[in-house]
């Protein structure tokens, strides 16, 4: 009888895995690259400027959810999940500013996200706004930080 608990240990071990990955949602958005791994990008509406949300600390994007469906209405919006978060893939160390500004930058670009952006953040979401807007100035139309 001990010889098999080892193996029904590992049969059930991979019964819960499977239970869990199938209750992940796919992402409502896309994986979009953002120089060497994938970010999460969910885009919505059309028109300029672009408005693009960035999360507090810990945060999602769909934490953006009713804010990004009343903004959509009247311009493009762009919620989106740092590296390593929700549904982005993780990226390089050290998470600095620079590099977290640069990865969103490489992201848009890469989605034809037009410039220029007006950027809001919540939170942490606002030290990350004003980093993006030192990084990359004359993309910026304004920001909510």
């Amino acid at each position: 009888m001990l010889a098999n608990t080892p193996k029904k240990l590992l049969i059930g071990l991979q019964l819960i895995v499977h239970a869990a990955s199938a209750q992940i949602p796919a992402p409502p958005g896309k994986l979009i690259d953002a120089g060497g791994h994938l970010l999460h990008l969910q885009v919505m509406g059309r028109g300029s400027p672009t408005v693009i949300l960035e999360n507090g600390s810990g945060d999602f994007s769909f934490v953006w959810s009713l804010v990004q469906l009343e903004i959509a209405k009247t311009t493009r919006v762009v919620s989106y999940d740092r590296a390593g978060y929700a549904w982005s893939e993780a990226g390089p160390a050290p998470r600095t500013d620079r590099q977290i500004s640069f990865e969103l930058h490489t992201a848009l670009h890469h989605a034809s996200i037009q410039t220029p952006y007006i950027l809001v953040g919540q939170s942490y979401g606002g030290f990350l706004v004003r980093a993006f807007a030192r990084y990359y100035p004359r993309e910026m139309a304004g920001m909510v930080p």
